[in-house]
């Protein structure tokens, strides 16, 4: 029954493309958000009108919609290349924000990281992330899974469940 549904699916968009200003889309899409989708400005430093921060509630369920990371302090110093010095509350500073929720630049010990930076050496599912330390180590939480830029697989799903067609769903990543 499965195949069915998705052989009528691929029959009644058969031929149908996506436009934005007469040109075919960047039609990008991950596994799950964590509650907002992300710019691809914030995450590839080029903008696209149709590639904005949209919210994507209904994603609660997914396996990834929240996780957490270990590190102990050697791991994390090695990882970015930085020493961490002084008493845990003092070794992350400021941290900005995207309009998605991403961590845009966080200061860590005097040095500063892009979240996409941040996301590579310490190998997390996403930018948005949140960092709690002890002198024991480091502890990332993080929202979502992947760039978060484009249409939530997860998101879309729940879109669907709730009776939304795919123009509706398109539309709205």
């Amino acid at each position: 029954a499965q195949i069915e549904k998705l052989r009528s699916a691929v029959t009644a968009t058969a031929g149908q493309v996506v436009l934005y200003d007469g040109e075919l889309i960047l039609a990008t899409y991950f596994s799950c958000s964590g509650g907002s989708t992300e710019s691809a400005v914030a995450v590839w430093g080029q903008d696209y009108p149709y590639l904005q921060s949209v919210e994507s509630p209904g994603e609660e369920g997914a396996t990834w919609y929240s996780d957490q990371k270990e590190f102990t302090v050697e791991e994390f110093e090695q990882a970015l290349g930085v020493q961490l010095t002084g008493v845990p509350g003092t070794w992350f500073g400021v941290i900005t924000y995207t309009s998605g929720g991403g961590v845009n630049t966080a200061d860590i010990c005097g040095t500063s990281f892009r979240g996409t930076e941040l996301r590579s050496k310490l190998k997390l599912r996403s930018t948005a992330f949140t960092f709690s330390a002890s002198e024991h180590g480091i502890t990332v939480h993080t929202r979502g899974y992947g760039h978060r830029v484009g249409l939530s697989q997860y998101g879309a799903d729940a879109m669907a469940l709730a009776g939304h067609d795919y123009k509706k769903i398109l539309a709205h990543y």
